[in-house]
This record gives structure tokens, sequence and C-alpha cells, in this order.
């Protein structure tokens, strides 16, 4: 059965695309613009002349505009299941997560998110329209609560195709359930699995987009980094944003206090670039984006450090890798 109004938005996408009007678009056709109207907003299908007519004149199927297409079964051979969301791990929310995903839930921090990222913000916003110019396949690999830059690159392009992942399934379904109220999109799809051992098939996605997945990554960063490597096409880039405390904050910290955190969270000081070239990378353009500090966090980093009486810096920065 058709979704007209995935139909719409598809074929008002591909005349975006063609940079014509309704206006334009249903001079060529013949129709009023009344007529596209309708269609886009999914009130109406044209007849098979014209759909014929408009798989011409945007160089794709009639299917390809009339149906939703599995896009993650293309690129792992496994289905998506009726629930919209392909499961790479159990379906049921680990017990270690339960009490977080219930405050997930419970706090709608899904909703709070999404709304503060449609305010203005300068460098996610740049980020966003970076990632929403590949006219392909992205990959937001662990979105987490906060979507990573997935809001920010709807924001640039409702139109984009992206796949939206986390470990965790509630976080996952919680996305889904929200963005299919808010945007329904055809071109968004969703997928639980660890990306330390991603599903894809290698050479299949044109961006990772990376808003802090890897530097809270339960895995082996390392690894999450070569997995990236191994699903982008060649030309495709790994776009990873995270944050380190930087050699000169911990010189500056008291001897005690370095010696907890680097038996506690040895992680906060990892800067990754090493294991980016290793990963395969030979292009990375690294750009300084900011800092925080964790009197001004709620984090358990932060937490821990308030415990030791210290405000730890974390430089952030961008990463733009490309596989040559």
């Amino acid at each position: 059965m058709v979704n007209k109004m995935h139909f719409g938005k598809r074929i008002a996408a591909f005349r975006r695309k063609a940079g014509l009007s309704q206006t334009e678009l249903a001079e060529k056709l013949g129709v009023t613009s009344q007529a596209v109207s309708k269609w886009e907003c999914g009130n109406a299908v044209p007849d098979i002349d014209v759909l014929l007519e408009l798989s011409h004149m945007y160089k794709v199927t009639i299917n390809e505009m009339l149906e939703d297409n599995d896009l993650i079964c293309e690129l792992t051979g496994v289905e998506t299941g009726r629930s919209g969301i392909a499961h790479f791990v159990p379906e049921r929310e680990r017990d270690c997560n339960v009490e977080w995903a219930n405050e997930i839930r419970n706090g709608q921090w899904i909703k709070r998110n999404w709304e503060k990222s449609r305010t203005a913000n300068s460098y996610m916003d740049v980020v966003g329209q970076q990632i929403a110019s590949c006219d392909g396949i992205i990959l937001e690999t662990g979105a987490g609560p906060g979507g990573g830059f997935m809001p920010y690159v709807l924001k640039a392009n409702p139109d984009a195709a992206i796949i939206i992942n986390d470990l965790s399934p509630t976080v996952v379904s919680e996305w889904k359930n929200f963005l299919d109220k808010t945007v329904d999109s055809p071109n968004l799809y969703y997928a639980a699995f660890d990306f330390c051992n991603m599903p894809f098939h290698d050479n299949c996605i044109d961006i990772v987009s990376d808003g802090g997945g890897i530097g809270n990554c339960e895995g082996e960063k390392s690894k999450a980094l070569r997995e990236a490597f191994r699903v982008l096409k060649p030309g495709g880039q790994l776009i990873t944003s995270t944050g380190f405390v930087n050699k000169e904050t911990v010189a500056a910290l008291p001897v005690e206090v370095q010696k907890v955190l680097l038996e506690k969270r040895p992680d906060i000081f990892e800067d990754l670039y090493e294991d980016t070239v290793l990963a395969g990378f030979s292009k990375i353009d690294s750009v300084i984006s900011g800092c925080w500090y964790t009197d001004d966090d709620d984090s358990t980093i932060a937490d821990l450090a308030r415990s030791l009486g210290v405000n730890l810096k974390f430089t952030c920065y961008t990463r733009y890798c490309t596989k040559e």
C-alpha cells in the first residue's frame, strides 16, 4: 500500500533537487500548481502517465517514487522489522540501562533536546550544514538522547537520508516515535547496534556522523574508528566530535588527583588522533570548537571531578576524516 504522505515528501524532494518550483513543474506537466500541491501534501497520487513523466524527469523509477524502501536491508541483508527499527542487539533494554532508559522516557529527553536544537547554535548549525550537503547516506552513529549532529542535519536539510543508530534500543525507539510525529520523513531509518561491530557491508556509507558517540563508546574506541573506516565509501568522511582533557590541564592538577583520574577515567585524556590514523584515515583535518567545564555539567565525570575538588576543562574538537 502506498504511503501518500511519504510519496508526497519524496516527489517534493525530487522537485527541489531539480531546482523547480511547484508552478514550474506544473507548467512542464501541463497541470495546475494546485494539483502538484495536492500530490506533495499527500492528498492525491497522479495518474500513471504523469508518474511516468516524473520518472523520466527525475531519473528514478516509478517504484522509487511510490514505495518506501528498506535501505538498511539493502546495506546489511537483514530486513527491518515491523516496528520500523532494525535490531542487531536484543530489543529489550539491558538491565544495567533500565533506570537510565526510564529517565529518558519520563523526562522527555528526546523532545527537550530536539527543541534545543531548533534554537541558534553557530557551531552545531555549521557542522549540520556541512553534513547535510552530502548527497548520499548519512549514518548518525551513537546518537544518544541528544541525537548527535542529526537534529542539525535535518534542520539544514529535512530531506537528508539518515540512519539513526544507538546501542540502546530505547534511544532508537524514542527517536523514531518522536520523529514520526514531528517530521515523518521517508528518508529516516532506525537501527540498534553496537558501532564497534557495525552490520553494514564494506564501502556503503557516504558520511559517518559522530556527535560524541565514539567518545562515549562502551567498547574499544579504536575498533569503532576502524568500523567507521570500513563501512565508508572511498571518498567518504567520518565527521566526529568529542572532547578530552589536554596535557596542559593535566599537568596543572594535583598529583593525587591525576592518579585517581588516570586510574578511574583514563579515557578522558584520549584525543584519538593516533587511533584515527591507525584506522586507515590518512587525511584528517581537526578544528578546535571550544571547551567545557565539569562544574557546568551533570555527567559521571563531572561528579568525579567535584568529588576530587577540581573543575576539569575539556577541549572540544571536530575532525573531518576522509577515506582516500
